[in-house]
């Protein structure tokens, strides 16, 4: 029963993504491009396993309040970033994370180009987040599924102005930048910018459409 809820869940947040953010990009794209039916049905592959190895990766925390979901959340992007930063510059991380870096245009279903391997550092980054904080099982699954579905966004293909809240909040405009293969390599934070700020990895530069979207593997 619970597998099959499992499959059901992933299974609705995965033709509702197809759905929305396939007719986004068609109506307001950022840079024209074909719909790569094949990018996405790989993806979607990849999105069912990476959801079950995280799903095996988050089943045992201790019991707490949903009080504890700001400091989980918080202790987790802070974990993420330096995870991500690794995927980064460890070249043996790299060959798993390229994956996600392929040079096709940047479109939302890069999101679900994550390789199995990530996913399970990913995951277990999140879980010992809330183990730090004495998190439950449900806020660490959240806090998956919540960056997820987040990343969908931050990696569309469509067009969505710089502004002030690239500051605040991760967007497309600031992770567009990550992608970036012709300057340095930026933008590691999932959610939180300031991370990036204070570690010295941000940068707001305005992204064009006709460069690569390909990041270097240099730190």
């Amino acid at each position: 029963m619970i597998v099959a809820r499992f499959a059901l869940a992933w299974t609705v947040f995965a033709v509702w993504t197809i759905a929305v953010f396939t007719a986004l990009e068609a109506r307001w794209p950022r840079v024209r491009a074909p719909i790569r039916w094949r990018v996405i049905a790989v993806g979607a592959g990849l999105l069912f396993v990476d959801a079950a190895v995280t799903r095996l990766l988050t089943m045992r925390a201790p019991t707490a309040t949903w009080t504890d979901a700001l400091l989980a959340w918080l202790v987790a992007e802070l974990l993420l970033y330096w995870v991500h930063r690794a995927m980064h510059g460890v070249p043996w991380l790299w060959r798993f994370h390229r994956l996600h870096h392929r040079s096709d245009p940047l479109a939302w279903s890069h999101a679900w180009h994550i390789h199995p391997v990530d996913a399970a550092l990913f995951a277990t980054a999140v879980t010992t987040a809330s183990l730090i904080v004495g998190a439950s099982l449900p806020i660490a699954a959240a806090l998956v599924v919540g960056r997820r579905a987040w990343s969908v966004l931050l990696h569309a293909n469509v067009i969505w102005p710089a502004s002030m809240l690239d500051h605040i909040i991760a967007t497309p405009p600031f992770h567009h930048r990550h992608h970036r293969e012709d300057l340095r390599t930026a933008n590691f934070a999932g959610t939180l910018p300031i991370i990036d700020r204070v570690f010295g990895t941000w940068d707001r530069s305005i992204d064009s459409p006709s460069r690569s979207h390909h990041l270097k593997r240099t730190m």
